[in-house]
Order: structure tokens, then C-alpha cells, then sequence
């Protein structure tokens, strides 16, 4: 990732369709390394390159401690069968709200239909599990999953994140 970097995505949320820029606005401290922050209307997000592993510090609107990964490149995925990482345990902080939470990442290669070309990834998908906060500022439990598919020598080309299984944002890339 290079400052000023930018992609272009399509985003469906709901019935609403519209594109946004993702831009690399600066480098920036992440896990203890050098890493990046990533703007875009849709909020911003914090990531760096931990020993070969993409992690997150924040993403949009949520803060996570420890960095949380989202991408293991190096492991020997194959179509048929998810690999597993081992598990994240940490806390999320989402709009000043600090709970404890557990996430899985498995990984496989896949391929992504963009439209006009059908192109090699690998699928990552993140779930991150929130137990229930008691009184006396109770929230339900929630489980949380982010698809990711990413594109050798691209990056991110798709990405859809769920609440329970209902689809709540996707992004797919447009331009960059």
C-alpha cells in the first residue's frame, strides 16, 4: 500500500446503491508496525502487515484489542476445504461501546464473478461472536461475519458483511 493509493467501490446496502472512493490517506502506527489509514464517506479503517498477516486495529466503525486478522496468505488453502487460524480473543469497542468478543478466520481459494471477468481470490470469512452485556446497559448476544475476497497483487475485490445472518453491506470493487 502506497499514500494516495485509491480504489473505487460499488456498495448495496439495502435498497441503496451507490460508489465510494477508498483512499490510503496516510501510514500509521497498527499493531506495534507501520501500517495505513484507509478513508472513505463510509468511515475509516486501520490495518497493517503483522508477520505476513493483514490485521485490523479499526474498521468503519469499530475498534478492535488486540488488532484482529484478517488476511493469512501463506496458508495452503484449496477450494473444497476452509483452513482455520487459530481463535481472536479480545474486546470491540463500536460507538464508544467496549464489549468483550471471540472470532474464527478461515480462509480458502475462491473465484469472484466481477461482472466482465471472473477472477482468482482468496475467501476469507471472519466471525466474531459478542456474548450478551447484563444491566445495566444490557445488549443482546450478536454474531457478526465478514466475507472477504482478496485478489493477489489488487487487494480487497469483494466484501460483504452480515449481522446474523441477514446481509448488511457489500462492496465490490469498481475501479482502481
Amino acid at each position: 500500500m502506497k499514500v494516495h493509493r485509491r480504489w473505487t467501490y460499488r456498495v448495496r446496502a439495502g435498497f441503496e446503491r451507490h460508489t465510494v472512493p477508498i483512499t490510503v490517506s496516510r501510514e500509521i502506527t497498527v499493531a506495534s508496525t507501520t501500517g495505513f489509514e484507509l478513508a472513505s464517506p463510509l468511515g475509516v479503517s486501520r490495518l497493517a502487515w503483522k508477520s505476513g498477516h493483514l490485521v485490523a486495529e479499526s474498521m468503519v466503525n469499530a475498534r478492535f484489542i488486540p488488532p484482529i486478522p484478517l488476511l493469512v496468505p501463506d496458508l495452503n488453502l484449496d477450494k473444497t476445504h476452509l483452513k482455520s487460524m487459530k481463535p481472536w480473543h479480545g474486546r470491540i469497542d463500536v460507538s464508544g461501546i467496549e464489549r468483550p468478543a471471540e472470532a474464527t478466520l478461515e480462509e480458502q481459494n475462491d473465484t469472484v464473478d466481477l461482472g466482465t471477468r471472473k477472477v482468482p481470490t482468496i475467501l476469507t470469512i471472519l466471525t466474531v461472536t459478542l456474548p450478551a452485556v447484563e444491566p445495566p446497559n444490557p445488549l443482546p448476544p450478536a454474531v457478526l461475519e465478514l466475507k472477504s475476497w482478496f485478489q493477489a497483487g489488487v487487494g480487497l475485490v469483494q466484501q460483504e458483511q452480515r449481522t446474523h445472518k441477514d446481509r448488511i453491506v457489500q462492496l465490490t470493487l469498481v475501479g482502481r
